[in-house]
């Protein structure tokens, strides 16, 4: 199948209306080419006449309507691309506070502004749906779990792509288990095991597991947590994952030898 750029689209249209406008069939055109139908000069320039009257306004019609049509196109074509020039000029600028914040604390209400404008005004974009990417993270270090949620909830809520709904739910699961909602928690995890976030996602799967009691379990997804860290391009060190398999594998050691 061809694919057609949308740049294309407007003028195709435009084109089929004229077509379709030009090549429409009366009852004289059925029976033959209307100029080799007349044999004089005079007949031919009657019978265009004729036919202007019969389908000229339809022909200036069509024709307006797909000027319309490609005029109003390319306005709501550039409405789009202001937008998203506006949205990133904002996003920039969210980036850079957002680093002030993570260094020293400092312009925190003027990242918080950032978010929400970008929130409120593109919704329906990418920008939007990172922005409240950030205020669920400014609502966490507030100890505002509810707040994170919702904000967490409202981005799944926008049918992100992919990699949006990834970050999101793997906040959620993690904003989820500081609630103490485990259950819910790891239902989230479950469809992000094959995700970029896999490393995430099997420390987290084992902090539950602890939570509720399970230290074998916990161990495990500890263990799996660093054997897929090695597995990256480019391994980081945790040293807050080794601290918990050593402290369950000395626990664990402790059991058998008091057997």
């Amino acid at each position: 199948m061809v694919k057609v750029s949308n740049r294309w689209l407007p003028w195709l249209i435009c084109l089929a209306l004229f077509l379709k406008i030009i090549f429409k069939r009366d009852e004289t055109s059925r029976r033959g080419n209307l100029v080799e139908t007349y044999r004089t000069e005079e007949e031919q320039i009657e019978a265009i006449k004729r036919w202007w009257q019969e389908n000229g306004k339809s022909t200036v019609f069509g024709i307006a309507l797909a000027l319309t049509i490609v005029f109003s196109w390319k306005g709501w074509q550039g409405h789009q691309q202001d937008q998203a020039a506006e949205a990133s000029a904002i996003f920039d600028n969210l980036l850079v506070a957002d680093a002030a914040v993570q260094r020293d604390g400092s312009s925190l209400a003027t990242a918080q502004h950032l978010a929400d404008t970008l929130k409120d005004r593109f919704a329906g974009l990418s920008y939007g749906q990172f922005a409240a990417l950030y205020k669920a993270k400014y609502a966490v270090r507030a100890d505002n779990y509810a707040a994170a949620r919702a904000e967490l909830e409202w981005v799944l809520d926008q049918g992100p792509s992919v990699q949006i709904k990834a970050q999101a739910e793997m906040r959620l699961a993690q904003v989820l288990y500081s609630e103490q909602e485990y259950d819910q928690a790891a239902k989230y995890l479950a469809g992000l095991a094959d995700t970029g976030y896999a490393v995430e996602v099997a420390e987290l799967q084992g902090d539950i597991a602890f939570a509720q009691g399970d230290k074998a379990a916990a161990l495990a997804a500890y263990q799996r947590a660093r054997s897929l860290a090695r597995e990256q391009e480019a391994p980081v060190s945790n040293a807050m994952l080794e601290m918990k398999i050593n402290d369950l594998s000395a626990a664990a050691v402790a059991v058998e030898g008091a057997k």
